[in-house]
């Protein structure tokens, strides 16, 4: 229609002019209209289309699905849907501009804005929302014989990363959610969370320098029972989960390594059923589709936490990363130098602070203090051994700082009269010696 329209609107002749006064702004309607929603299309396939467009990343279905969602909006286990989204609602440091969406009537209406945002029909769309950025997406993709997963991804963790169980903020309501001001409490009367290196003074809400949310958008393109779908919701929280885990993500809420952030979000959709096809019953971690979905999330997840937070295995091996949730972190580390050793020696420890935090043994030492103190933290290892055992790792932590393992015994010795201090502070002085000792 517009390439005839215009080549009409070509001709020099008062009659085509009139037509051009006529229909020029229906055309150029017709353009800008089409222009507004140019999306670009990530991935296709028989039954579905995967499309980013501003703020919205979404799945436009081809034929009927069913779809198990943690949507506030349409979600829940559904089949009339035809749109599928995940949709940038706020920037990710102290942007309210949703914070009157409280409530049913603020959740309707806030799903309707992001709808019209994307052109979506808002009806028969079930909309996720995060303030991650959508060009932050990652996207996996993996086969196996007929069976085809995709996994559409985005994630932050730097602000309100969390492990399942740390002690929670806010208490839902029927119109809001309210502080906590109780907390629940264990069969045994202690706080759920506490135990050995634990932070009675953590905060309880989420740190605003980096919020985020992992948003993992799944799907299967052979058709499953809901059953199968609730199954494979559960592998792919777990595969979100270790993905978090073997980057050694420290809860913002409490100092265990974090599952997730504490707003995560999931949708899986599968075709369903046509006359003659048959509907898989299981996605376990025994068969492939679990495997599939597994992989797939774990790849999508990483990837989109180096694109939105630089996070990455190799960048978290240093030092700072193993201890920081003990509270052992540059300041902590500078501070300890300034107290510790001769002003020189202070002064040439912080100018070589960085270096030192990104030595490979050391943080290969830290990471095994680190994990010592875990063991302690939730049991495995009892107090009787705890002391001897942080000491030993303690004792490593500065040989290899030292680069001198000959001098293990001795630096043992040096660290024991301060076995009593806080884990963070007695593994920043187990630095500082090792420094001291590389140069003595």
């Amino acid at each position: 229609m517009p390439g005839i329209a215009w080549s009409i609107l070509t001709q020099d002749s008062r009659r085509h002019a009139r037509i051009r006064r006529r229909i020029r702004p229906r055309i150029l309607k017709f353009i800008q209209g089409q222009h507004t929603r140019l999306a670009m299309v990530l991935d296709e396939t028989d039954h579905d289309r995967l499309r980013r467009e501003g703020r919205c990343l979404f799945i436009v279905f081809k034929r009927p699905h069913r779809v198990l969602s943690t949507c506030r909006v349409n979600g829940g286990l559904c089949e009339t849907l035809t749109h599928l989204a995940n949709h940038q609602g706020c920037e990710g440091v102290a942007h309210q501009v949703h914070a009157l969406d409280a409530g049913t009537h603020g959740r309707v209406a806030a799903h309707g804005r992001a709808c019209a945002e994307a052109g979506l029909p808002p009806e028969s769309t079930a909309l996720m929302s995060t303030a991650a950025n959508m060009q932050c997406a990652a996207l996996a993709r993996l086969s196996a014989e007929e069976l085809h997963v995709r996994v559409a991804a985005t994630a932050g963790v730097l602000g309100n990363a969390t492990r399942a169980g740390d002690p929670a903020g806010w208490h839902e309501e029927a119109e809001t959610s309210r502080p906590v001001t109780n907390r629940p409490r264990s069969e045994l009367g202690s706080d759920l969370g506490s135990g050995p290196g634990s932070d009675p003074e953590s905060s309880l809400t989420p740190d605003h320098r980096g919020c985020g949310t992992i948003v993992t958008l799944v799907s299967i393109n052979q058709p499953c029972t809901p059953a199968c779908l609730v199954r494979a919701a559960t592998m792919v929280t777990e595969a979100k989960s270790t993905a978090v885990l073997d980057l050694r993500i420290p809860s913002r809420q409490g100092v265990g390594l974090a599952t997730g952030t504490g707003t995560d979000q999931l949708a899986i959709a599968a075709p369903l059923p046509r006359p003659g096809e048959w509907e898989r019953q299981w996605a376990g971690g025994h068969n492939s589709l679990g495997e599939l979905l597994a992989r797939a999330t774990h790849a999508a997840v990483t990837r989109a936490l180096l694109l939105q937070n630089g996070l990455c295995a190799e960048l978290r091996r240093n030092l700072c990363a193993a201890l920081g949730r003990f509270g052992c972190d540059e300041s902590l580390l500078e501070t300890c130098a300034r107290r510790t050793l001769d002003d020189a020696g202070a002064e040439l420890f912080v100018a070589n602070l960085v270096a030192l935090i990104h030595d490979p043994r050391g943080a290969a030492a830290a990471y095994a203090l680190a994990e010592v103190l875990e063991l302690v933290r939730v049991g495995v290892l009892h107090r009787e051994i705890a002391g001897e055992a942080v000491l030993d790792q303690a004792a490593l932590l500065a040989a290899a700082i030292a680069t001198k393992p000959e001098r293990y015994a001795l630096l043992r010795d040096q660290l024991m009269p301060d076995l009593h201090r806080p884990a963070g502070e007695f593994a920043a002085l187990a630095v500082v010696r090792g420094f001291a000792c590389k140069w003595s």
